[in-house]
């Protein structure tokens, strides 16, 4: 079953292979897949290939490959070095070390704490953020390969600076395992699967090879995008797809809806969404009657006292009632909703880092606000008329990113200004306004109720609830 492992003192003992230490020592069973990519990252011991594995959304990458393999390495090397790394620290300290402390009653002779494991003999594992690169030079054995190798873990790879891989390979390393979902085509990780695919043992793990993953999903998200579609190719098929294909929607697309985009009906139910701003970014207002959205007014004001006035002014216009009107609730726009609140508007809040009503899909309300109200305009269900440039730019430019539980946002707005984008102000009212239109029962959040609440402030039910 395992093979022979000679003591310091010569004698033999049979040592299980990290498989076979998965089912026996950790009480796991994991799925063939799973099985055969262990086992790859036990042949490094004779000098088999490193291993890059790019795995479909919510496969079990981390508890199910990376752990195992961490404890296996520890336990067949009690002096043994394990370098971790990850492209957050919160994805290292959240995720991955608590799915090595899941088995920790099974060694009892270890310490775990909370970026590292410490065995009796001074093995240890650690792990640290590609926020601090130059953790990733200088791991080499103490004494020789086969009494403390360097094992080098490198999780959620394609996030990962090529700098830390370069700095890794500068180490004198005996396993290395990179696991990752799919990214953009660029980078070491990407290379592993392809220019450099000769020098790994490479695995590709669709979402139909996993059990656990709801078929009924993969169904609907098939039904949604289509098999062609970059969203289903990375979440199921483990695909690399490039920046284009991971927009929300590209300018092709969006100008296709725009072009197909069915005639006016203003007849039925009313949603508002203000973004909030001062400074650079601009205070926003949307509607959407009917099927028809539109950004009404967009603005710049230092003064928030001023923009609030003239939201309050924009209501009036526009004949809108507190209950149908949506407010970007973080940030400033607590203040300017508080603001509102004193002149006689009780909004409804909308917090976009709160848990998605589709909590299957989605990581995020923002995420769900965006993909949502941009599937009803590819769909053919919402009249925009002509976008100005502006709005049309924002909608077009903004990413899909999966989160580290394998479900849909989108890219955060700090990321965004990295590589020279603007916040996008009007894409997110025009969005929030489909959005809340479609899903009016108050399941973003509810209305902000007074002491002596009116029914005028209370979010009510219509009949296209769920329709999308």
């Amino acid at each position: 079953m395992g093979r022979k492992h000679k003591e310091k003192g010569g004698e033999e003992r049979e040592e299980l292979s990290p498989a076979e230490f998965a089912v026996l020592k950790l009480g796991m069973t994991p799925y063939p897949w799973q099985a055969e990519c262990l086992e790859a990252f036990g042949l490094q011991e004779d000098n088999g290939k490193p291993v890059a594995i790019v795995a479909a959304n919510g496969s079990g990458k981390t508890a199910n490959i990376v752990a195992p393999a961490v404890l296996w390495f520890l336990h067949r090397y009690p002096r043994g070095q394990v370098v971790i790394t990850s492209g957050s620290f919160r994805q290292v300290e959240k995720q991955l070390f608590p799915a090595l402390k899941a088995h920790r009653w099974q060694f009892p002779d270890w310490t775990f704490l909370q970026t590292e494991i410490k065995t009796e003999d001074n093995g240890f594992a650690v792990g640290f953020s590609t926020d601090d690169p130059g953790r990733a030079e200088g791991w080499h054995p103490k004494v020789s390969n086969e009494v403390d190798p360097v094992c080098i873990i490198v999780d959620e790879s394609k996030t990962v600076p090529d700098g830390v891989f370069e700095a890794f390979d500068r180490c004198t390393r005996k396993f290395q395992l990179w696991v990752s979902s799919p990214g953009a085509p660029r980078g070491q990780f990407y290379e592993a699967h392809h220019s450099r695919s000769g020098g790994f043992y490479t695995r590709q793990v669709r979402s139909d090879e996993c059990p656990h993953i709801d078929p009924d999903k993969r169904e609907r998200d098939l039904q949604t995008y289509g098999e062609d579609h970059p969203v289903y190719r990375s979440m199921h098929l483990a695909e690399f797809t490039s920046d284009n294909d991971r927009l929300v929607i590209d300018s092709g697309r969006l100008a296709r809806a725009l072009e197909g985009q069915p005639e006016a009906n203003t007849t039925g139910e009313i949603a508002a969404f203000c973004d909030f701003a001062a400074g650079r970014d601009e205070n926003v207002l949307a509607i959407r009657r009917g099927n028809k959205a539109e950004v009404i007014h967009a603005w710049r004001e230092t003064d928030t006292v001023q923009a609030c006035r003239m939201f309050a002014r924009l209501f009036d216009e526009h004949e809108l009632r507190p209950a149908w009107i949506w407010g970007d609730a973080d940030g400033l726009g607590t203040v300017m909703i508080d603001q509102l609140a004193e002149l006689g508007w009780r909004i409804n809040r909308f917090h976009g880092g709160k848990p998605s009503t589709l909590p299957d899909e989605y990581a995020n309300l923002i995420g769900e606000v965006w993909h949502v109200g941009v599937r009803e305009i590819e769909r053919g269900r919402i009249h925009l008329g002509q976008l100005d440039q502006v709005t049309f730019q924002q909608i077009s430019s903004r990413r899909s990113e999966w989160a580290s539980n394998g479900k849909l946002r989108v890219e955060p707005k700090d990321a965004m200004s990295k590589h020279g984008l603007r916040s996008p102000d009007r894409a997110d009212a025009l969005l929030g306004a489909i959005a809340c239109g479609a899903r009016l029962s108050g399941a973003f959040t509810g209305a902000m109720k007074s002491k002596t609440e009116s029914d005028a402030f209370q979010v009510k039910p219509i009949t296209n609830f769920g329709a999308f």
